[in-house]
């Protein structure tokens, strides 16, 4: 991966597209002062570095069905490093899972999960988490009220 700084036009595109990931080249272009083509050249070159990891749609999990918002703590019983990996590898296809961070301190990790009500959560977490392999304990917070939620980052 490249690792050349980012101009400042660089970080206006990037600024634009945190904005509104389906804005047009055109207008894209507009806001930057510039023709389409060299305004698509930057963001084709920031994809292409991995600065732009992909676009995505931002769905409303309540009107989806998904009551339950989930911060699930995880110790697992060991620390090596196959079994670590195995615990990760199996959280892959789960769907309810929607992230997962390895962290220091006294937990191991920690899920983001989504249940439609509590009753689904329970079983979810006794039938599934708590089976995942080298799962020792298992710990919930439920989310009572989002105050502040972004994918966006500062782009000084």
């Amino acid at each position: 991966m490249e690792t050349s700084p980012l101009t400042p036009a660089d970080r206006q595109i990037l600024h634009y597209l945190q904005e509104d990931p389906r804005i047009s080249m055109a207008d894209l272009a507009e806001r930057m002062n510039s023709s389409s083509s060299p305004v698509w050249r930057r963001v084709k070159r920031l994809q292409e570095i991995g600065v732009i990891r992909g676009y995505h749609l931002d769905l409303d999990r309540k009107t989806l069905g998904l009551g339950i918002d989930a911060f699930v703590f995880v110790k697992i019983t060991s620390h090596h490093e196959r079994d670590a990996v195995e615990f990760e590898n199996s959280l892959q296809p789960i769907d309810q899972v929607l992230s997962c961070y390895i962290l220091s301190g006294a937990e191991d990790y920690l899920l983001r999960i989504v249940a439609p009500d509590l009753d689904e959560f329970a079983n979810f977490s006794r039938k599934v988490l708590a089976a995942l392999p080298h799962v020792r304990e298992v710990r919930s917070a439920f989310v009572m009220h989002t105050i502040k939620e972004s994918n966006r980052l500062p782009l000084g």
